[in-house]
């Protein structure tokens, strides 16, 4: 009998693991190919968004909203937050090596093989692993437009009625808003049209990409520029006018800072999640 036990104790942890982790919505995206970037007469757009084709091969599942720093906690056993009296405001003040640790730790406690293999400062990615993940940045600005070619998801105009930004200095011909100063609680304001709430707005979301300018290329599947200094994140904060915070703008940092203006949203690869499943 011990033997029998013995063979059936892998699949007694992985279930066992599987009830640790806490309920995480999110919606599927199916794989397309869209114009990534700032056409040239574009308002807010900058000279690092040039206008390009890409392609992207697989369906992932995106986080309906931004990680909250109730989720956090419950995973990592602290809550790292400088808003940190708010537990469904979304999680800050962490770096993106924070970020990364807290996907392969969820995909842990979830029992699957994570995305991420650590091996000191060297940090690889496997887009074909079922473990959650941060998005690339195409796969970001990808369900950030959801289907869309205008500034914003919601138009060419954005307000503080429309997402957690900074109103004071609007776009050209839009209107001006209030300014909240520090992020809100999750979904407080309606979806794109995709479904995912704050895209644009109450925190930036880190991405897997290391920086660089785009270019006219045609790209699939793209993960970013040759290792550098900065990684990407995207969205705009709650501090942040909208020059930042529409659909293609880009910003970067070191991946050892943290701010209280940067979080995350996990993704999962939609067939390895399938073929992951129990």
């Amino acid at each position: 009998m011990l033997w029998m036990f013995l063979c059936l104790l892998p699949g007694l942890l992985q279930v066992q693991a599987k009830a640790e982790i806490p309920s995480y919505d999110m919606v599927r995206i199916k794989a397309g190919t869209f114009m990534m970037g700032s056409p040239q007469n574009e308002t807010l757009g900058r000279d690092d968004e040039q206008l390009h084709r890409v392609v992207l091969t697989r369906d992932f599942f995106m986080g309906r909203y931004e990680v909250t720093q109730a989720f956090y906690q419950e995973i990592m056993g602290s809550n790292p937050s400088y808003n940190h009296v708010c537990p469904t405001c979304p999680v800050e003040m962490i770096s993106w090596r924070d970020a990364v640790l807290f996907c392969n730790v969820v995909s842990r406690k979830a029992g699957l093989r994570a995305a991420y293999q650590i091996h000191g400062a060297r940090i690889t990615l496997d887009l074909d692993a079922p473990g959650y993940r941060l998005p690339t940045e195409a796969e970001w600005e990808y369900a950030c437009r959801a289907g869309t070619r205008t500034i914003f998801p919601h138009g060419n105009c954005i307000t503080t009625d429309e997402a957690n930004i900074n109103g004071y200095r609007p776009q050209p011909g839009c209107s001006s808003g209030l300014n909240r100063a520090e992020t809100i609680p999750v979904g407080s304001f309606a979806p794109n049209g995709w479904g995912l709430y704050d895209m644009v707005g109450n925190i930036n979301e880190f991405c897997w990409d290391w920086y660089a300018f785009f270019t006219a290329k045609d790209e699939v599947d793209p993960l970013g520029g040759p290792p550098g200094e900065h990684r990407v994140f995207r969205g705009g904060a709650f501090n942040n006018y909208p020059a930042n915070c529409h659909s293609a703008s880009r910003q970067k940092r070191e991946p050892d800072t943290a701010l209280d203006m940067v979080g995350l949203r996990m993704v999962r690869t939609a067939e390895a999640a399938k073929k992951a499943a129990p």
